[in-house]
């Protein structure tokens, strides 16, 4: 039913048009790039097996850093990182092995044979020390370093490596 005395102008019609067809077109290019933007936010490292060598590398009870290359994929692209991990032998064929980022801000750490930190793991960033089990002996580093699940396989050392956050007391995957 038309009212009497309204009319829509040829004007205010092609305004409502480009209005419309302008919001579509936001609406189409915006969920792409908020996607794009989210998408890091939800989408969490996946843990890898890696073989950190020969069981009978890892003889005595000297901690051994180990390193090696992760390569990701991030849709069309690889992308290899260096990353590394500390073999504790605790006897009886039994591994500790802990995450080679220091949980404090993510510097490498190392063990140290003499000085004022013999026996112990020494990050130099802000004088973070933990023990030979990684428990935090002094320093800033909220909380033990990170351990890792270990399995033997064909008398290899495998590790089921993730990076963990960095700067807070809960061990919380990436």
């Amino acid at each position: 039913m038309r009212r009497v005395g309204t009319s829509t102008t040829r004007r205010t019609f092609l305004a409502y048009v480009a209005s419309a067809i302008s919001a579509f077109i936001g609406i189409v290019a915006g969920v792409p790039v908020l996607g794009y933007l989210v998408s890091p936010l939800r989408t969490k490292q996946e843990a890898t097996w890696v073989n950190l060598g020969r069981v009978r590398d890892f003889s005595g009870s000297i901690p051994q850093v180990v390193q090696f290359t992760l390569t990701r994929r991030d849709g069309w692209v690889e992308v290899k990182e260096a990353r590394s991990c500390w073999v504790i032998p605790s006897g009886g064929g039994n591994f500790l092995v802990v995450n080679g980022r220091c949980t404090h801000l993510g510097c490498a750490f190392s063990w140290k044979t003499d000085g004022e930190y013999a026996q112990k793991f020494y990050c130099p960033c802000h004088d973070g020390v933990y023990d030979q089990e990684g428990r935090v002996l002094d320093g800033p580093p909220p909380r033990p370093l990170d351990r890792l699940e270990t399995k033997v396989e064909n008398e290899n050392l495998f590790v089921l490596y993730q990076d963990f956050q960095v700067g807070v007391s809960e061990k919380t995957p990436l």
